[in-house]
């Protein structure tokens, strides 16, 4: 009887050994055949081989599944399944941080970033992504040959940056939202100065700071209206506690209301300054009329004020 146990364990032994060898020898050869395909560039057939090796074999060295995930990777990238490369290529560089070819999964991380991002006028998560990678090229491996080529990808990204930041502006403006949309116009004129056509902005910021107060008039008018009426209150009320309360109210409305004056006496003052150095700025700008008129169209505001018929 025993002898048969024996017989037994030393069998489901040797199946088990067997077992183990045959997925060994598995892994081995699917790598082989995905690494052989990606070389042929037949990427579709490549990237199963490899997805096999990777996750359902065994056997393969640590050195071996940094190639075959960078394969993987790389594989996705060709094909242009830009989101499967995306989730690869990050993968591989949380696996194996000191790779020499995470430079190169950097590169290719960027590109895929942009692809997938959305045009201009909508989200830049995925831009800023491509950036954070393309400048971590630069600043972590400033000797490597892919320097350069995120040197460019960072340029593109300034473009587009460029141009989303504009279109807000353009949106604020559109909606009657001057001060917001120059709050985006300067914006774009500090950051992005070599991506702009930089006397249009000028001219388009200048414009809106101008008309800065159109925004607040509202707000203005509201603020003003309720601080009357509290004046009327706290004349009208006896209570020393209750006048009180009327006045601490009435101080932090005219407080908000000091906020907004602030605001747009910059503004107009921001906006003097810039049309007052634009000839200089720009002599042969097709904008000069339009912040000739600008100065015009400012300095009848003030005279209108002075003589109360704007208030």
């Amino acid at each position: 009887m025993k002898k048969i146990v024996v017989f037994l364990i030393s069998g489901l032994v040797i199946a088990s050994c067997a077992d183990k060898g045959q997925k060994l020898y598995e892994g081995q050869k699917k790598l082989s055949k995905g690494l052989e395909l990606y070389k042929k560039g037949e990427y579709k057939k490549a990237k199963e081989e490899l997805k096999n090796a990777i996750f359902k074999s065994q056997g393969l060295t640590p050195d071996q599944i940094m190639e075959a995930r960078f394969a993987l990777a790389d594989s996705y990238y060709n094909r242009e399944e830009y989101i499967d490369a995306i989730v690869e290529f990050e993968e591989f560089i949380a696996l194996f941080p000191t790779s020499p070819k995470v430079p190169e999964a950097l590169y290719k991380l960027a590109i895929s970033y942009l692809f997938v991002s959305p045009d201009y006028k909508r989200d830049m998560t995925y831009v800023n992504k491509a950036q954070e990678k393309a400048e971590e090229i630069i600043s972590s491996y400033p000797d490597s040959k892919y320097v350069k080529a995120a040197k460019e990808i960072l340029k593109k990204i300034n473009e587009i940056k460029a141009k989303h930041t504009l279109y807000i502006a353009e949106t604020y403006e559109k909606y009657g939202k001057p001060y917001s949309a120059s709050v985006y116009y300067q914006e774009a004129y500090t950051n992005y100065k070599g991506y702009i056509e930089k006397d249009y902005v000028a001219y388009k910021l200048a414009y809106n700071l101008i008309n800065a107060e159109n925004q607040y008039v509202g707000e203005i008018n509201e603020l003003r209206q309720k601080i009357k009426e509290l004046d009327k209150k706290i004349n009208e009320e006896k209570d020393l506690e209750s006048k009180n309360i009327l006045i601490n109210r009435k101080a932090i409305l005219e407080q908000e209301l000091n906020v907004y004056l602030t605001r747009i006496e910059e503004s107009k003052q921001r906006a003097k300054e810039i049309i007052e150095n634009f000839s200089k700025a720009f002599p042969d700008s097709k904008y000069l009329t339009e912040v000739k008129n600008l100065e015009k169209s400012s300095n009848l505001q003030k005279l209108l004020r002075k003589i109360d018929i704007l208030n």
